[in-house]
């Protein structure tokens, strides 16, 4: 499995086990649902600083990214809201 494969298939883990949809991380994150449509069918990388802000926001809700997959960092996983769904309210 590629790296670009292993991390498709993580974003999607990630937001199964948090129970996200992709618009919904796509808000948190602020950038497009496409965008991470498109990364989690290995279509394409998304600009460094767009995945940085994805990662960033799957760690930042308790996501561990390991080098075969994901897993919470903790259980129960912290409640967390995303920080561009927090700035719209």
């Amino acid at each position: 499995m590629s790296d670009r494969s292993l991390l498709a298939a993580q974003v999607r883990a990630a937001r199964a086990l948090l129970g996200w949809s992709q618009g919904y991380l796509a808000d948190g994150a602020c950038v497009s649902r496409s965008t991470i449509a498109d990364l989690e069918g290995d279509k394409r990388e998304p600009h460094e600083a767009s995945l940085f802000v994805i990662m960033n926001e799957l760690a930042s809700a308790g996501i561990n990214f390991t080098e075969t997959g994901v897993e919470f960092r903790s259980w129960p996983p912290p409640q967390y809201v995303p920080t561009g769904i927090r700035q719209k309210k």
